[in-house]
């Protein structure tokens, strides 16, 4: 998330993961593990969100758009791998219990036909490098964007 960050000044880089162990500490129970925890912990996500909105926000999601369909989201984009890759990934973070319902996700996400950033056995500053590529090619400011940025900013 670091690299991300520094490659998009001026965005606010919010990674979904990131509040799941503080969001479960305060609900007494591991997020990842309790589905029924899954919608109230979309609405944190979404209001985080929403209450940093008036600079350009990059989500790092687990979400499809039907998932948050209420965000002004101007852009999707699927970070994906290959099958082998998350299961040798899940391994390597011993979630090995995870995996077939890991690629089963996957494939849900594959269909819905987002553009696609391939991270299979990628160093994670290309991916990063990537993915703020295409935020700066897929996601021009707002009108009010531009019009509030100071005299003499200039738009990147």
């Amino acid at each position: 998330m670091e690299l991300l960050t520094a490659l998009l000044p001026g965005h606010v880089v919010l990674d979904w993961d990131a509040f799941m162990e503080p969001a479960g500490a305060l609900a007494g129970r591991d997020i990842r593990l309790n589905p029924e925890t899954w919608p109230a912990y979309r609405e944190l996500m979404c209001r985080i969100a929403a209450s940093v909105a008036t600079v350009p926000v990059v989500l790092l999601s687990v979400a499809t758009p039907d998932e948050l369909d209420g965000l002004p989201i101007r852009a999707w984009v699927l970070l994906d791998c290959s099958d082998e890759q998350r299961r040798l990934r899940l391994h390597a973070d011993g979630r090995d219990r995870d995996s077939d319902s890991a690629v089963s996700d996957a494939q849900h996400y594959r269909s819905l036909g987002l553009p696609v950033i391939d991270t299979t056995a990628r160093m994670p500053a290309l991916v990063a490098a990537d993915l703020a590529d295409f935020v700066k090619q897929n996601v021009r400011p707002r009108e009010a964007d531009r019009l509030s940025r100071p005299r003499g900013a200039r738009e990147r």
